[in-house]
């Protein structure tokens, strides 16, 4: 990967910082989702996981996207 440096004030530099700090990134990671926003990683959810009650094992109880009753036919309709 190639490095690019460039010049701040001692100012800038820790407004650039905080901005990084503010949306969890490193400045690296800040300037490239600012710089290239279309190319940001989209942000990894927290996993949660929980205990079954029943059988004790763990799950991911993670929210998920919402599946309609309409998907769920559609996929399993060549299921046979």
């Amino acid at each position: 990967m190639v490095a690019i440096t460039f010049k701040l004030s001692p100012a800038e530099a820790r407004a650039l910082r905080a901005q990084a700090r503010a949306a969890r990134r490193t400045v690296s990671a800040h300037l490239r989702a600012v710089v290239f926003p279309a190319s940001a990683e989209p942000r990894r959810r927290k996993r949660i996981t929980k205990r079954h009650p029943v059988s004790g094992l763990l799950y991911d109880a993670t929210p998920g996207p919402d599946v309609s009753q309409e998907q769920i036919d559609a996929a399993l309709a060549d299921f046979p």
